[in-house]
């Protein structure tokens, strides 16, 4: 499918996230692209709904779900404006920790290990109790401006609230409770089928009658569901996803600028470097120079 012309939004460069970040949020303020950026994420939803999209598979996450996952995949947040959005989420780079743990070692294997790297878990309510304790804990900590050890102290709340979820995890595994992969009804199958799909035509000539006659669904109702469900409509999904890998080759490789436009799925260099520029304010070209300088100075 050809692309569109479109007004400029918001720039495509990764997501900069320190060691170590922790927010409560009540607001619909989720990022309004597919974005990524290093370390891991840990989301825990107090009230509400809301689906957390990624490549292969999509979340609806409910009131007291708890969300983990490689913040460097491809994800974004999908929100309805009449359902609640509360939610504390916490956001960690593996040198935070500045050694080895066989807690912290554990949390990582385990993502390592799934075919995916994100994985979803409901909590009881008695269990809530205590993860809330936890949070307050890295919440109270992470405000404070002059407490003495702050940062010793925040490496302990988090290796405690990746105890927490460890165990959780562990106590899944022996049948103590379901995770929602694991339910007899899958509520998202659906979205997943359909996010599959899309995903599989991202960097070619895509067609939507071809997509829709292969989900069995007519074409109309499949843009409307796609751009309800995900917030955002089909043809903009492919463009966001080809502009993130193109980001991820300008950061991570030296192929051509001709190169990746044609990998990503654009018909010319040109067309490229006007979709990019149009998106985000600035050339592939400069993009890279940009992420090299960036990556200098913290390293």
């Amino acid at each position: 499918m050809k692309e569109k012309n479109h007004q400029p939004t918001e720039s495509f460069q990764d997501e900069y996230v320190p060691g170590f970040l922790i927010h409560y949020k009540k607001d619909h303020s989720p990022m309004p692209i597919f974005h990524r950026h290093i370390g891991y994420e840990i989301v825990w939803l107090k009230e509400g709904e809301a689906l957390y999209v990624f490549e292969k598979k999509v979340y609806r996450l409910r009131k007291n779900s708890i969300l983990l996952f490689k913040s460097s995949e491809f994800h974004r947040v999908s929100l309805r404006e009449e359902v609640a959005y509360e939610r504390v989420v916490v956001m960690f780079t593996e040198d935070f920790l500045p050694f080895d743990h066989t807690i912290s070692k554990t949390f990582y294997d385990f993502l390592d290990q799934l075919p995916s790297p994100h994985f979803m878990l409901d909590l009881f309510v008695w269990q809530t109790d205590k993860l809330q304790i936890i949070m307050d804990h890295l919440l109270l900590e992470d405000q404070s401006e002059d407490n003495w050890q702050q940062k010793g102290a925040l490496e302990i709340y988090l290796l405690e609230l990746l105890l927490f979820i460890c165990r959780e995890i562990k106590d899944e595994n022996r049948g103590h409770h379901l995770t929602i992969e694991q339910q007899p009804t899958k509520p998202v199958a659906v979205h997943d089928k359909i996010i599959k799909e899309i995903n599989e035509v991202w960097n070619k000539d895509w067609r939507l009658e071809i997509i829709a006659k292969k989900l069995h669904i007519n074409k109309y109702y499949l843009s409307h569901f796609f751009k309800k469900e995900f917030g955002v409509t089909i043809q903009e999904y492919i463009l966001q996803r080809r502009i993130f890998e193109a980001n991820k080759l300008l950061s991570d490789t030296e192929m051509p600028i001709h190169q990746i436009a044609d990998y990503v799925g654009f018909m010319s260099a040109s067309s490229f470097n006007r979709r990019y520029k149009e998106r985000a304010g600035i050339t592939p070209n400069q993009y890279r120079k940009n992420n090299k300088e960036f990556r200098s100075i913290i390293q």
